[in-house]
């Protein structure tokens, strides 16, 4: 099985896991092919690309032309459409969803000094520090997990924010310094979960790779997803869900939404029964219309 992935060492970590449980299932062998995306461009900001799907779509275009045969994503990097051709085959289970602050200071967020300078490129994670913090300065950052914690150690900025599954993969932790609590920072749609893609109609392969599918992280993260979709996300909204299964079938969605189609912000909880990929759709759904409605 060639597997794609691109080159930094948290996706070829990611990657690693989902061929070496399918090498572990099948029997069979895995090689790497490292691919270079327009996001490893580390030149162009993000919030000026208006791809979103700026991490994932030369993977994709690989995956189609046959160079390779299965692709792996953090899953909040895909954008919320569907392409043709192209089927996420498993939802492995969901690392931790949680963002980390990761600083320079003792006593976490609250330890920074006023006015200290945070690197974050994303709109949610910005808007969330200064609820938080309004002395705060958020300051554009890019770069891979070691690149962005580099930039703390050397001053460049009083922290950062990464995401907490990331950090666990790459046994980096212990530069936690504060886990943010859900309710002050909901994490991304989809946040900590993997998303294994490979060609629709590849039956065979599709029944292998599903072996390593979690059924509700798979629910969590459609649910979210339909949030994205539904409020009509760009790559700089901010926007955050975060599902979670109060009882066997009962999942309690919550999201917010930020300066997006004349929402200042809004946050809600919805709570329905999801039984199956339709029902937690729907669920997210509902979710993005509450919150286009509080204007």
């Amino acid at each position: 099985m060639r597997l794609g992935t691109r080159a930094s060492m948290l996706a070829r970590t990611q990657s690693a896991t989902v061929g070496n449980a399918w090498a572990e299932h099948t029997g069979g062998r895995w090689e790497e092919v490292l691919i270079a995306t327009d996001g490893d461009d580390l030149t162009r900001p993000l919030a000026q690309v208006g791809n979103p799907g700026i991490f994932v779509s030369r993977l994709r275009d690989a995956l189609l032309s046959g160079e390779v045969d299965v692709i792996v994503h953090s899953f909040k990097d895909l954008p919320s459409a569907q392409l043709p051709g192209v089927t996420v085959a498993a939802v492995p289970k969901r690392a931790d969803a949680r963002d980390a602050l990761i600083s320079a200071e003792s006593g976490g967020l609250a330890g920074l000094p006023i006015g200290a300078v945070v690197g974050t490129s994303s709109p949610r994670r910005a808007r969330a520090l200064l609820a938080m913090r309004p002395d705060l300065a958020i300051e554009p950052i890019r770069g891979n997990v070691d690149t962005r914690l580099r930039k703390v150690r050397d001053g460049q900025v009083h922290a950062t924010v990464l995401a907490m599954a990331g950090l666990l993969r790459l046994g980096k932790a212990g530069a936690v310094s504060e886990i943010l609590p859900i309710e002050q920072m909901l994490p991304a749609p989809a946040q900590g979960a993997l998303a294994v893609e490979c060609r629709t109609g590849e039956r065979e392969l599709m029944g292998q790779l599903a072996a390593q599918s979690d059924k509700r992280s798979l629910l969590a993260c459609t649910a979210e997803r339909a949030v994205l979709a539904g409020v009509g996300a760009l790559c700089t909204t901010a926007v955050g869900a975060y599902a979670t299964f109060a009882a066997k079938a009962e999942m309690s969605l919550r999201a917010d939404l930020a300066d997006h189609r004349g929402v200042e912000y809004a946050c809600l909880e919805v709570v329905g029964e999801v039984r199956d990929t339709a029902d937690a759709y729907e669920l997210g759904m509902v979710a993005a219309r509450a919150l286009l409605e509080r204007q």
